[in-house]
């Protein structure tokens, strides 16, 4: 299996697990942009297709993680 298809593998689990981006990113020592880019390669709505609840989560979510 290659590097990018184990972290693909890791990402999924994760997030499965419910982690959130910021903190997917720190298990797996990545860039959030790749835990956002595999999010949206998976054909999950789009940020502004989500309820407004979700979207304060995740914002809630990320700007705790900075």
């Amino acid at each position: 299996m290659s590097k990018m298809s184990e972290l693909a593998y890791d990402i999924e689990q994760l997030y499965i697990e419910g982690l959130n981006v910021g903190q997917i990113a720190r298990q797996l020592n990545c860039r959030r942009q790749i835990v956002l880019d595999w999010i949206a390669g998976n054909g999950l709505k789009a940020f502004d297709e989500w309820s407004t609840d979700a979207q304060q989560r995740l914002i809630r979510d990320v700007m705790h993680d900075v």
